[in-house]
């Protein structure tokens, strides 16, 4: 396979040594070539010091930063989904492949994605791969594709959509559209998997070779929001 181009849209708050954490697994440990790939941020606010310890690691690791967005929408309210639409959309510009990555999620260990991004190129049926780990009460039927194994989303339980890493076709933005500009990042991924639900559309499939807890890592937790009150 000729691998085609692939955004990497990365969301960050703050949280700097988790978020240069995070680059650095994925660009050591992400199997796909540094001249296909390109990263797309959006922090919300941050100060100075997190925006140039990003742009700073990205340029020693040879990585290819094409967008940044450090414009905090919405004053003292909720206002993420605004800036993550805006990474999204800027990815999707560059290429019909992306992957979705928060900046607490660290990749434990070398993953080649080719057949991931060969199944979203070939199945017209499938918007995303999820790259997390399974959760308990999820209902899915077993699939394949190219000799590969895959767990196929039911739309009939919650949480079959989420805002673990993935990987996800431009069709699966186009079908259910963009994320809600209000509420925090647990309101957004809520808000995100009704609509995978209730809306007809691509499916969402993980492989099944993927060990339960998923390949990457959930950096400890540490909120990029309070629970009252805004993002501070």
């Amino acid at each position: 396979m000729t691998e085609p181009l692939l955004g990497i849209a990365f969301v960050t708050y703050k949280r700097t040594d988790l978020a240069l954490l995070s680059i650095q697994s994925v660009s050591e440990k992400l199997i796909y070539p540094k001249d296909k790939r390109a990263w797309f941020i959006n922090d919300d606010g941050s100060p100075q010091e997190h925006v140039d310890a990003i742009k700073n690691l990205l340029l020693e690791l040879g990585e290819n930063l094409m967008f940044i967005n450090t414009e905090r929408f919405g004053g003292k309210t909720y206002s993420c989904g605004k800036g993550w639409n805006l990474a999204l959309e800027k990815a999707h510009q560059f290429s019909e492949i992306i992957m979705f990555l928060e900046d607490d999620w660290s990749l434990k260990e070398p993953l080649d994605i080719s057949s991931y991004v060969q199944l979203l190129i070939d199945r017209e049926d499938v918007g995303m791969v999820r790259l997390g780990g399974l959760a308990t009460g999820s209902n899915v039927d077993i699939v394949g594709h190219k000799g590969l194994i895959y767990l196929n989303y039911s739309k009939s339980c919650p949480y079959a959509y989420s805002g673990n890493p993935s990987l996800r076709h431009t069709r699966f933005t186009k079908a259910y559209g963009w994320y809600t500009e209000e509420g925090h990042p647990g309101i957004i991924e809520l808000h995100y998997d009704t609509k995978f639900r209730t809306i007809a559309g691509p499916e969402i499939w993980r492989p099944a070779e993927m060990t339960s807890s998923g390949i990457f890592a959930h950096l400890g937790v540490e909120k990029s929001f309070t629970d009252v009150g805004g993002i501070e």
